[in-house]
């Protein structure tokens, strides 16, 4: 064992700050299971070479999700000035997407500790980190809460890296951090390799959930449907139409969601940027894979750049017939109402219905909006941003939605 003044030496030689030292030394005291239980709530016997925990304002986990797999050297050299080359060695499989590709590998030029690094990092299969990671992070299509990598620093023996992080803060807008490195030959360095990743990835906060939002919702989730508005009518009103197909959910999964909604955090989920905020002012009486008539939503949200907030209730068709036919076997019907102007404007309506797609894993979602007029003064793009809207929200469901119905609903 080190004399412990000249351990604090060469970290600060590898550029490691006061505050730092300290809070290495601290983890050094809590680690494993102190770091560990806030985010997986499994112990495990590896030992930890390197850590930080940290967290990052302002930036939902989605958006880091979505970074892994679309990383370029723009992106990081703005982050962080540290970093000073950046290129894929082998590309994503699926990089539009939430959470990362196994497999994928690039090579990086970056400057921390005593010098430039050539750093070689290869993504691991997400199956290697089963019981350090909670374990819900295999009942969807993809891990959401961790990435795991493979680390070659200057061709030395590769070391792992597991980054876990969750929302936070009060309105969970926050992702806190987690960083472990086990298997390293030579600690220090994985330490300094750890403080750059840290500092790289608090970087990205000015402008990574505008890239989520633009290049990931808007670039490519509003692609996969199509909206249609109509005229308006005798009564002053608007339909709108949204056809869109989702794929890696089940029927059941979206009859289920309406009365599990729940709360804010879960509303988040749902939409990370254009989501508020959520809570029931009558909740359902029951629930179960059928929305309940008479049960009050108050949701906060973004349509476009106007924030809203509505009350949806649950609405019965055999009392007020909806807009559309019913065709589809699953249906939420609701009338939707401004909550500030509930007794001043008409009220409006939703209507989803859906039905297995033809390839069997996934929905066909038909969703049709009625609402007055009379929003257009308040937002001149309304019905557009409504229709955008609703191809950004609904396509988030398969990241999501299966883990919480087999979680709670089959107890998997």
């Amino acid at each position: 064992m080190p004399h412990p003044h000249r351990l604090f030496r060469s970290l600060r030689l590898l550029g490691v700050s006061a505050p730092s030292l300290l809070a290495i030394g601290a983890a050094a005291l809590l680690q494993p299971a102190c770091l560990i239980a806030g985010m997986t709530g499994t112990a495990h016997a590896q030992s930890i070479n390197a850590s930080a925990q940290f967290v990052v304002k302002g930036v939902r986990p989605e958006a880091f999700s979505w970074f892994w797999d679309n990383a370029d050297q723009a992106m990081l050299t703005a982050a962080n000035s540290e970093n000073k080359s950046f290129c894929w060695l082998q590309a994503p499989s699926s990089p539009q997407h939430l959470g990362y590709s196994a497999g994928a590998s690039y090579r990086a030029l970056a400057a921390f500790g005593l010098g430039v690094h050539t750093v070689d990092v290869s993504y691991l299969d997400p199956d290697t980190m089963r019981g350090r990671v909670a374990s819900d992070n295999y009942l969807g299509i993809k891990p959401y809460s961790f990435l795991a990598q493979s680390v070659s620093v200057d061709g030395r023996p590769p070391f792992t890296v597991l980054i876990q992080y969750n929302p936070v803060g009060s309105t969970f807008s926050d992702s806190q951090f987690v960083i472990q490195a086990t298997a390293a030959s030579d600690p220090l360095l994985a330490q300094a390799y750890v403080n750059h990743l840290r500092k790289t990835l608090t970087g990205l906060q000015p402008t990574l959930m505008d890239a989520l939002s633009e290049r990931y919702f808007n670039a490519v989730l509003k692609k996969r449907g199509y909206y249609n508005v109509g005229q308006v009518d005798k009564k002053l009103n608007v339909k709108l139409t949204i056809v869109q197909e989702i794929k890696g959910i089940e029927p059941q999964m979206l009859a289920w969601w309406w009365d599990h909604i729940g709360n804010t955090a879960r509303y988040r989920l749902w939409q990370p940027v254009d989501h508020v905020s959520f809570e029931w002012t009558i909740p359902p009486n029951s629930p179960d894979l059928m929305y309940d008539i008479g049960a009050v939503q108050k949701a906060k949200e973004y349509i476009g750049k106007t924030a809203l907030t509505l009350n949806i209730t649950g609405a019965d068709p055999k009392v007020t017939p909806p807009p559309v036919p019913l065709t589809d076997p699953g249906y939420f019907y609701a009338s939707t109402n401004l909550t500030l102007l509930a007794s001043i404007l008409p009220n409006n309506s939703l209507t989803h219905q859906w039905r297995p797609n033809a390839t069997g894993d996934g929905v066909v979602l038909t969703s049709t909006f009625v609402n007055t007029a009379l929003a257009l003064v308040i937002n001149p793009t309304f019905f557009d941003d409504l229709g955008s809207h609703a191809l950004r929200e609904f396509q988030m469901l398969p990241y999501f939605l299966p883990r919480l119905y087999k979680r709670e609903y089959l107890n998997q």
